[in-house]
């Protein structure tokens, strides 16, 4: 072999072993995807990742090993599921929830408050069922039928105590002015 011959043979061994030696540094650092792995941090919460199939999923345990929050992740869109003592949603402009159905419950007491006027406007039939006494005080209150009767029953008496009560006391009857009817 000539010499010509051993130093592009040399050069070409060299150059071989430089590829495969950053090939090899390359496949080092390339993370390999993984179907599971728990954190568990100093603060004894312990961080879940697990995939299922199409599902993703995140879960956050207490110390004690409960679950605090469960992030899971399909093709469908993510689900949240938390707990805990007390849970603050906070926001300083709007918050909006809507849902196909959307479900409030408490198991003792709900509270709604709000600084300003409150709306309802209800597509179907509304239902109040109230088990205890239901009480409603108003500065004033108004109510009106748009297309069929008012009718008030009780198992006992009723009471209608006023200042003045007028039965058939206005002529000629129209809609409150907020009333759907007023806005036709």
């Amino acid at each position: 072999m000539t010499q010509a011959h051993r130093k592009e043979s040399t050069l070409e061994r060299e150059v071989t072993d430089a590829t495969s030696a950053r090939a090899g540094d390359l496949l080092e650092r390339v993370d390999t995807p993984l179907n599971t792995t728990d954190l568990t941090l100093t603060s004894g919460r312990r961080y879940e990742l697990r995939t299922d199939g199409d599902r993703d999923q995140v879960t956050i345990r207490s110390s004690e090993g409960n679950i605090v929050l469960r992030i899971e992740v399909t093709d469908a869109g993510p689900v949240l599921s938390f707990s805990g003592a007390s849970i603050d949603l906070v926001a300083t402009r709007g918050m909006r929830i809507e849902a196909e159905d959307l479900t409030l419950q408490a198991k003792r007491n709900m509270v709604v408050e709000t600084g300003g006027s409150l709306h309802e406007r209800i597509h179907g039939d509304h239902h109040t069922r109230v088990d205890g006494n239901e009480q409603l005080e108003a500065a004033a209150v108004e109510m009106q039928a748009n297309s069929k009767a008012v009718a008030v029953r009780a198992m006992e008496k009723i009471t209608l105590d006023g200042e003045r009560i007028g039965l058939n006391d206005d002529p000629l009857p129209q809609p409150f002015p907020w009333s759907k009817l007023a806005e036709d």
